[in-house]
C-alpha cells in the first residue's frame, strides 16, 4: 500500500525497474521494450514526414477538438466535435457559453497555454509548480465548481475514484510538500530504462498528480494536461501531444481501476505497459493521418506533372481535371451526385457540353486518378491513391 511518506519519495520507478528486470518478468520488460521501439519509431516517421505551416492545421486542430472531448467525457461531460467548435466560435464573439461549452473553451485555453510555454522554453524548460497552478486555473476558471478555487489547494480531505478512497493528501501542508517534491521529480535527469524514456516520465507524472489529488475539482483534467506537457516538452507527436486522452477515455472502466491498483500495489507496471500500448496506437492512427496528407500531396504533384508532361503521354489532362482531382482530394470522399451539382462544378463546366465534361472524367478514371465506390446503395467519388503505389512499383 502506497503511504504518503513513500509518495514524497517519488521512487515508484525505480523499485519497479529493479522487479523488471528479475527472469520472471522477462516477459513484461520484452513487452514494455518492444514498445518503446515501435513508438520511437512511429514517432520519428512522423517527424520526418514533410510538412508545412498550413498543411497539417486540419490534423492539429481536430486532434485537438477529439482530446477535449476525451478528456471531458472522463469526467461525465459528454460533448461532440460540432458542440465543442461551436463552444470555440461563440467564445471569441464573446457570447454566453453554457456549462459544457464552458468546459470546452477551458480544455482549449489549456492546450494552447501548453503550446504557448513549451515554444518559448523548449530548450532549457524547467517545470514549476505556477504552471500546475495555471493549468488548473484555465479548467476550473467560471465554473462554480463546490469547494474548488481555481488554482488553490484544497483545504480538507477527499475521497475519490472507483470505488471510492480516501486521499493520500490529507492536508494543504501535505499537498504543498507533496507537490513541492513532484516538480523536483518532474525536473530530475533520469537516465534509467524507465525513469529515461519520456513516455513512461509522462504518464508517472500523471499517476502522481492524480494521487496527490491536490485541488477540489478538476484533479484529473490536470493530470492529464501535464501528461501531455511532459510529452510536449519532450518533442513526442507534435501532431497530438494530448492524444493519450483519448485511450483513457476508450477505456474509461479500466482506466479507473488501474490507477486505483497502483496504490494498493505500489507497482506501477502494469498500468505503464498498458499506457503503452494505448499510446502506441494513438501515435499509429496519428502516423496514418500524415501518411494520407503525404498521399494528398504527392497525388495533387503527379497530377501537375501529368500537365506538364502531356506532350509524352498517351492520355492527355488538362487544366480543368487538375482543379477537378484537387477539389476531390479537398472532399476525400463526397456523394457523385451532390459532387457533380456542387458549384465548383458547376461553374468549371458553365459554358462547356456535357460530352467535354464525360470525357474529362473518363480520362480521370482511365488514369485511375479518382473512383467511384458504392456504399448502402449511394455512389461516392474519391481520390485513387492506390495509383501512387503502382507508380512506386514501377519506378523499382
Amino acid at each position: 500500500m502506497l503511504e504518503y511518506e513513500e509518495l514524497l519519495k517519488f521512487g515508484l520507478l525505480e523499485s519497479s525497474e529493479v522487479e523488471l528486470f528479475k527472469p520472471e518478468n522477462r516477459d513484461t520488460f520484452l513487452g514494455i521494450f518492444n514498445l518503446m521501439q515501435a513508438i520511437t519509431g512511429t514517432d520519428q516517421f512522423i517527424k520526418e514526414s514533410p510538412s508545412y505551416p498550413g498543411s497539417t492545421d486540419k490534423i492539429i486542430r481536430s486532434e485537438m477538438v477529439a482530446a477535449i472531448g476525451a478528456t471531458l467525457a472522463i469526467e461525465g461531460t459528454l460533448i461532440d466535435q460540432r458542440e465543442i467548435e461551436n463552444s470555440f466560435q461563440k467564445a471569441t464573439r464573446n457570447e454566453k457559453l453554457d456549462r459544457k461549452e464552458q468546459e470546452a473553451e477551458n480544455s482549449r485555453k489549456v492546450y494552447y497555454f501548453i503550446m504557448e510555454l513549451v515554444r518559448n522554453n523548449r530548450k532549457n524548460f524547467v517545470y514549476s509548480e505556477g504552471m500546475i497552478r495555471q493549468i488548473h486555473t484555465y479548467f476550473t476558471e467560471n465554473m462554480n465548481y463546490p469547494s474548488n478555487v481555481p488554482g488553490e489547494y484544497r483545504n480538507f480531505t477527499v475521497s475519490f475514484g472507483d470505488p471510492r478512497r480516501n486521499g493520500i493528501c490529507r492536508t494543504k501542508d501535505e499537498i504543498e510538500k507533496a507537490i513541492m517534491r513532484f516538480v523536483e521529480w518532474l525536473n530530475s535527469k533520469e537516465t534509467t530504462f524507465l525513469g529515461g524514456n519520456p513516455i513512461v516520465k509522462a504518464i508517472m507524472a500523471h499517476y502522481y498528480l492524480t494521487e496527490i489529488h491536490p485541488f477540489g475539482d478538476g484533479n484529473g483534467r490536470t493530470a492529464r494536461a501535464v501528461e501531455a506537457l511532459v510529452l510536449y516538452v519532450n518533442g513526442i507527436n507534435d501532431y497530438c501531444f494530448w492524444s493519450l486522452s483519448n485511450f483513457w477515455s476508450s477505456y474509461k472502466n479500466e482506466y479507473i481501476i488501474n490507477l486505483g491498483q497502483i496504490l494498493d500495489s505500489a507497482d506501477p507496471l502494469d498500468f505503464i505497459h498498458w499506457g503503452l500500448n494505448g499510446y502506441y496506437n494513438e501515435i499509429k492512427r496519428i502516423k496514418e493521418l500524415v501518411l494520407k496528407k503525404v498521399k494528398q500531396l504527392m497525388l495533387m504533384d503527379y497530377v501537375r506533372y501529368l500537365l506538364d508532361d502531356k506532350k509524352n503521354q498517351k492520355v492527355k489532362i488538362n487544366k480543368r481535371i487538375v482543379e477537378v482531382v484537387h477539389l476531390i482530394i479537398h472532399y476525400n470522399r463526397i456523394k457523385l451526385n451532390k459532387f457533380m451539382t456542387s458549384p465548383v462544378i458547376t461553374a468549371l463546366y458553365h459554358m462547356l457540353s456535357v460530352s467535354t465534361r464525360q470525357k474529362d472524367f473518363e480520362k480521370m478514371n482511365q488514369l485511375r486518378l479518382i473512383r467511384t465506390v458504392e456504399e448502402d446503395g449511394e455512389l461516392f467519388i474519391e481520390p485513387n491513391y492506390n495509383k501512387l503505389e503502382s507508380l512506386s512499383y514501377n519506378v523499382r
